[in-house]
């Protein structure tokens, strides 16, 4: 989970994220009541129908590049892909890039010290898009925490689904005055992106335990929906592979740990 502070002249604001966790197979308690209110969407869709769905109603801005940060236990390389076999980059954890609202985005995740030799092929689905002051864009990056366990629950075979919200103030405050980590988790067989808009706004599906590469004939929708991607001023590992956005936005720092 990250913290993230913006100082103005006279305000300091808090930004929060939180995580519903979803384990296939796993009996987990569920924290919230599903209630009266209902979510058409749920995360267990064909991957990528939530967001699209969104840019459809919400029309974003495809020039507009949201940052992503995505952090690992400890140590490892995370390299992503857009609907190519050839990573657009790959850097050291944590790694910080750009990418569009309202499409899917393949990572690969190697060189764990905790896990020698393993590979996982998490997907982030981009549901929704920061507002930052302007040339602050890289400030506000979309946490992507991928944690030991979860990792460890993907190599045992089982799906691991987070569904990273913003949440509401009001409701932070009431369920957490210390401003603690809650561990948050739904049952399966409930709609965790619906738990997730009751206490905020849900921002990205992560998806860990999926199907690996098993060859040169993976599907390209394997491997994400196309959007645009730019590694921003983190200095990614060569591919030789072109950016897919010429729509770029002027650089600004990468918030670093």
């Amino acid at each position: 989970m990250n913290t993230l502070f913006n100082f103005s002249r006279k305000l300091q604001v808090m930004l929060r994220f939180a995580v519903f966790t979803v384990v296939a197979g796993v009996s987990s308690t569920s924290l919230g009541q599903q209630g009266d209110y209902f979510q058409p969407l749920n995360e267990k869709m064909m991957p990528g129908f939530a967001a699209d769905t969104l840019a459809r109603v919400r029309q974003y801005d495809p020039s507009w590049l949201q940052p992503v940060r995505v952090e690992l236990p400890t140590a490892g390389t995370v390299s992503v892909y857009s609907a190519t076999p050839q990573p657009n980059a790959m850097f050291e954890s944590p790694a910080q890039f750009s990418v569009n609202a309202g499409h899917i985005y393949r990572l690969r995740i190697a060189d764990m010290p905790e896990f020698p030799g393993v590979e996982v092929y998490p997907s982030i689905e981009i549901l929704d898009r920061m507002h930052p002051p302007d040339c602050r864009a890289s400030d506000y990056p979309i946490p992507v925490v991928l944690t030991e366990a979860d990792i460890r629950e993907a190599i045992n075979g089982r799906m691991v689904t987070n569904v990273v919200y913003l949440e509401q103030p009001q409701l932070a405050a009431m369920l957490d005055p210390l401003r603690r980590e809650i561990p948050q988790s739904v049952n399966p067989a409930d709609n965790a992106l619906q738990e997730a808009d009751r206490l905020g706004r849900p921002m990205i599906i992560v998806r860990i335990g999926g199907r690996t590469p098993s060859g040169d004939f993976m599907p390209y929708m394997y491997y994400g929906s196309g959007g645009g991607f730019d590694a921003g001023e983190s200095i990614p590992i060569d591919t030789g592979v072109a950016k897919l956005s010429d729509k770029r936005r002027p650089k600004t720092s990468v918030a670093r740990r």
